[in-house]
């Protein structure tokens, strides 16, 4: 891949190597440089369209360390959910809604829609190669793009959303990934009751910490990903890392 001549490529590749080989320190700080390279303040880009397969294929990967796949695997899951993607002239164009809900246009090139469409199209790969492993980032990735979960994988949701001996917040991650594969209706009281388990997302809840017309779904996805990265890294470094960009609790990045 020619990343050099990608919109923010430089050095991708360098990225991706690092993430995959050398000692665990060296593996973290190349994810989270890769995160804030693919993921600009929760932003998407021209490469990172380009680099969903290449991280795909990582997250399918048993040869790729765990710790680097399971990152990777919540950066997917992130880039799917992203809030803005970048315009040819460096600006940003964001995700917004009319008073009914529905999806505006936004200026081209649309990376957003092009990003979610690789991630989907990729994910059942990564999901497969997951099984039946109860980890966060299954969750995760099941919470950005419900449309292709397996039913394996709404399995495992379910057995970790019953069990008593699940984590508290993988739970409450499993249980929104519930909501969003059946296409049950999400309601102001469900919204409500999901952000209760969260500080920082029960604040932007009450205080509408989200752009206007936003659907619940949207919210819902945003607080599911939340929990199922706090699930994995909660009160680790790389975890305290989890800013939420703009509003807190509300745009996400891993």
């Amino acid at each position: 891949m020619p990343w050099s001549v990608l919109a923010h490529g430089a050095g991708v590749d360098d990225l991706l190597r690092r993430v995959v080989h050398g000692e665990r320190v060296t593996r973290e700080v190349a994810c989270q440089a890769l995160a804030g390279r693919l993921l600009v303040d929760d932003t998407v880009s021209e490469a990172s369209v380009w680099a969903v397969p290449f991280l795909v294929e990582m997250g399918a990967s048993y040869r790729v360390p765990a710790d680097s796949r399971d990152r990777v695997i919540f950066l997917l899951a992130a880039m799917a959910l992203a809030s803005a993607g970048f315009t040819d002239d460096g600006k940003r164009t964001r995700r917004r809604w009319n008073a009914l809900g529905r999806e505006l246009p936004r200026r081209p090139p649309d990376w957003i829609t092009q990003t979610r469409y690789e991630v989907a199209k990729g994910a059942p790969k990564v999901f497969e190669a997951l099984a039946g492993a109860e980890v966060a980032c299954s969750m995760a990735l099941a919470i950005a793009v419900p449309e292709v979960v397996p039913r394996h994988v709404a399995a495992v949701a379910e057995a970790l959303a019953s069990a008593d001996r699940s984590p508290r917040l993988l739970a409450l991650a499993a249980r929104v990934a519930l909501h969003l594969v059946s296409d049950t209706p999400i309601t102001p009281g469900l919204l409500r009751a999901t952000a209760q388990c969260n500080p920082d997302l029960l604040r932007a809840y009450r205080d509408k910490a989200y752009p206007p017309n936003q659907p619940p779904y949207v919210t819902l996805q945003l607080m599911g990903y939340r929990y199922a990265f706090l699930a994995a890294y909660e009160g680790t470094a790389y975890g305290d890392s989890d800013p939420s960009n703009g509003e807190e609790g509300v745009t996400i990045t891993p």
